[in-house]
C-alpha cells in the first residue's frame, strides 16, 4: 500500500504504526486566518488613530482655554491700549 496512490487525491503517508495520514491543503484556513488577523489589526489601528486625534484635540482646546484665562485676568492697563482704562477727567470747578 505505501506505493499505491491516486493521482487525483492528496498524497498520503504511512506512519510507523500503520496509520495512513493524508496531507490536507491548508490554503483556505490560512486565508481565513489572514483575513481575521487583518481585520483585527485594522480595528486596532483605527482605535489608536482615534485616540491620537482626540488627544490632540484636547491639547489644543486646553491651550485655547489657557490663553483666554490668562488674557481675561489682565485689565489691559499695563499694555497701554486705548480705551482699556476709563479716562479720568479732572473734577470740573464750578
Amino acid at each position: 500500500m505505501p506505493g499505491a496512490g491516486d493521482g487525483g487525491k492528496a498524497p498520503a503517508r504511512w506512519l510507523g504504526t500503520g496509520l495512513l495520514v493524508e496531507e490536507v491543503d491548508n490554503t483556505v484556513t490560512l486565508i481565513i486566518l489572514a483575513v481575521v488577523g487583518g481585520v483585527i489589526g485594522l480595528l486596532i489601528l483605527i482605535l489608536l488613530i482615534k485616540k491620537l486625534i482626540i488627544f490632540i484635540l484636547k491639547k489644543t482646546r486646553e491651550k485655547k482655554k489657557e490663553c483666554l484665562v490668562s488674557s481675561s485676568g489682565n485689565d489691559n492697563t499695563e499694555n497701554g491700549l486705548p480705551g482699556s482704562k476709563a479716562e479720568e477727567k479732572p473734577p470740573s470747578k464750578v
